[in-house]
């Protein structure tokens, strides 16, 4: 793609986004609003934040929820019957997961079940969705001579079932929880596990679904083991010890930043494997690029043992040897789309053009994209059919939402 069209396809791409007075309260928690996206600051004990999320917004939470489970139902193909089978697996996965999830997490959710009004066994259910379907995103993190002024910058494509409508319910939840990190959850009303996001630490995260026979239900749901990595790493051997230590449920490719550390890593795991990659200590292996302080990702595992148990872009396990992954989308327009882009820029990456690279690798799913460059924030949810990335990107200024105007009591 050359520099001109990259360019024009990002035009004005971000806007900046003010807070705007605050418009409703419960005791410890507020909402504001940042342009269309609702900002939930939630303080206190576990149950007080589960609380303040499902009362702030109590209508929408509700919607959010119907609308989620509305999908899920319409994955069956079967009317009636089908609800029924849908609502017998979740409950199902989620009893596999609850003995790994922890006890903060549990006593959350009964908040934020008090606060909303919805059963609590319909909030385990939307938990334990995503364990059960997989999303082929991307991500890529660059610094040093990668960027134009050095600037640490990190990209998270999310791509997922646009037409669940999940991207209505978007919003950014700002956690300051009694002896844990403040973090945003850049995620969706009514869920309360993290896909997105980024500490004050300024570690921050994406994942990827890697779809792998090496796969169980007996550890800690992956949205829960994301929130653990913002609530407690102060940097990114912690993010990365957190994986490693699970225990983990399945397939994920892990991108890690470190925005003051100027790092990232790469954690290509399945349920008993975790393979870590630092920027600038990635194999030379064969379908690889290598990009010089960048790193980047998409389903497919450089790791030859998680490769070998890969379902992922066309990898099977039950033949001999390792599979190419040529000829899959995850390859050609996520993996080698980054990788040749990030060469092409080298130097002048800014924001502006991570969005552009962003855009370029999405496909039609892409329900949320985010450019993490502490201390700023871009974000993107889809709008009906069009995806997130080709939408404009808003501002979101990290130090503000740190500096939160609550007050420990």
């Amino acid at each position: 793609m050359a520099v001109t069209s990259l360019f024009l396809i990002t035009g004005c791409a971000s806007v900046p986004g003010k807070p705007i007075p605050i418009l409703a309260t419960v005791p410890s928690g507020e909402l504001q609003w940042i342009g269309d996206l609702p900002v939930i600051r939630l303080q206190g004990s576990p149950y007080d934040m589960g609380y303040q999320h499902g009362s702030l917004l109590r209508a929408q939470v509700q919607a959010s929820v119907k609308n989620i489970m509305a999908f899920a139902d319409r994955q069956a193909g079967i009317p009636g019957l089908g609800r029924w089978m849908v609502r017998k697996r979740l409950d199902r996965a989620w009893g596999q997961m609850e003995p790994f999830v922890p006890a903060h997490i549990l006593e959350e959710m009964q908040g934020l079940a008090d606060g909303s009004g919805i059963p609590l066994k319909t909030l385990q259910r939307i938990h334990a969705l995503p364990d059960l379907t997989s999303a082929t995103c991307a991500s890529f993190a660059a610094s040093g001579t990668a960027t134009r002024d050095g600037r640490f910058i990190h990209i998270r494509n999310l791509d997922w079932a646009i037409q669940s409508g999940v991207q209505s319910y978007a919003a950014l939840m700002v956690y300051e929880p009694k002896g844990g990190h403040p973090f945003v959850n850049v995620g969706w009303l009514g869920f309360i596990g993290v896909i997105t996001g980024i500490n004050q630490q300024g570690i921050s995260v994406g994942e990827i679904g890697a779809r792998t026979v090496d796969a169980s239900l007996q550890g800690i749901p992956m949205p829960f083991l994301l929130r653990r990595v913002l609530e407690e790493a102060d940097d990114l051997d912690k993010a990365v010890e957190i994986v490693q230590s699970g225990p983990r449920t399945g397939g994920y490719n892990y991108l890690f930043g470190d925005a003051k550390g100027k790092s990232a890593a790469a954690l290509e795991t399945t349920r008993s494997r975790c393979a870590v990659f630092r920027m600038d200590q990635e194999p030379t292996v064969p379908f690889g690029l290598h990009v010089p302080n960048a790193i980047f990702r998409s389903d497919w595992a450089l790791d030859p043992e998680v490769r070998n148990l890969q379902l992922a872009s066309n990898g099977k396990p039950s033949l001999p040897g390792l599979e190419s992954p040529r000829g899959s989308s995850a390859y050609e327009v996520r993996y080698c789309g980054q990788g040749s882009l990030l060469l092409k820029f080298q130097g002048v990456l800014d924001p502006e053009v991570a969005m552009a690279i962003a855009r370029a690798v999405a496909p039609a799913n892409n329900i949320q994209s985010v450019v993490y460059a502490y201390p700023q924030m871009w974000v993107a949810n889809a709008s009906g059919h069009h995806p997130a990335a080709s939408r404009r990107y808003l501002q979101v200024d990290l130090g503000d939402l740190f500096s939160s105007r609550l007050k420990n009591e």
